[in-house]
């Protein structure tokens, strides 16, 4: 009997490292290029395919990351929009607008929410609220991202996030595909499957370049979003 015992507190044990673990190498690997005394310059673009996997457009897309910091240009056939994302929020700009609109993460772009393309802040903005030993739970803690829970999983060196509402209804499905960039293992790529409206159309945001470059983390503001814009627009 204590031997059982002993056996099914190991058990245990071993089901919530192995949890812990999933989750531990998810947040280190997206994570990869996050540092707070330095900025990088992404290269992206947006393809969007149809179900049978057939390209149907691609937008090119550039975005400058200053630890959970981002600001995203994004080029349409109608003109160039800019997302900034911070702590406290998201924020679009354009030529129309002579201000930054503050706007919801479901915010979309090409059917895209951009809470999907703008970085996710895991740690920040949901806690953990289940492990086993293949996936972690976790429950939105603010109001930045509507996410209600998100289930992250391992399969093989890629993992999955299934997104669902506060029914715990299943809405979306996104990969996060890794890869090696500048000599580091990272995702350079995601894919976003809407189970929602099952049309069958996936997305996929690919990072194609990085590169380090000098700007003070103190313009991710919305008040100083123009001259953000601008140094965006030089590099």
């Amino acid at each position: 009997m204590r031997k059982g015992f002993i056996l099914i507190i190991l058990c245990m044990g071993v089901i919530k490292i192995c949890a812990q673990d999933i989750y531990q190498d998810f947040i280190t690997e997206y994570g990869t290029y996050e540092n707070k005394n330095a900025a990088y310059l992404y290269t992206q673009e947006l393809n969007k395919y149809d179900s049978s996997g057939k390209l149907l457009e691609t937008t090119p897309a550039q975005s400058l990351v200053a630890d959970n910091f981002e600001i995203t240009r994004i080029k349409q056939s109608n003109g160039i929009l800019y997302f900034l994302s911070t702590p406290s929020g998201y924020w679009i700009k354009n030529h129309k607008l002579k201000q930054p609109m503050k706007i919801s993460g479901n915010y979309k772009v090409m059917d895209v929410q951009m809470q999907d393309l703008l970085r996710i802040d895991f740690e920040q903005d949901f806690s953990v609220s289940e492990k086993t030993s293949s996936y972690v739970l976790l429950k939105k803690k603010n109001k930045k991202n509507t996410y209600s829970f998100i289930k992250i999983q391992r399969i093989e060196e890629d993992y999955t996030a299934e997104i669902y509402d506060n029914r715990m209804q299943k809405i979306k499905t996104i990969v996060y595909k890794s890869e090696i960039l500048d000599g580091k293992k990272a995702f350079t790529a995601i894919q976003i499957y809407d189970e929602f409206i099952e049309s069958g159309v996936r997305f996929d945001y690919i990072t194609t370049a990085r590169s380090e470059v000098k700007i003070s983390k103190s313009l991710f503001n919305p008040v100083y979003m123009d001259e953000l814009i601008k140094k965006l627009d030089e590099l």
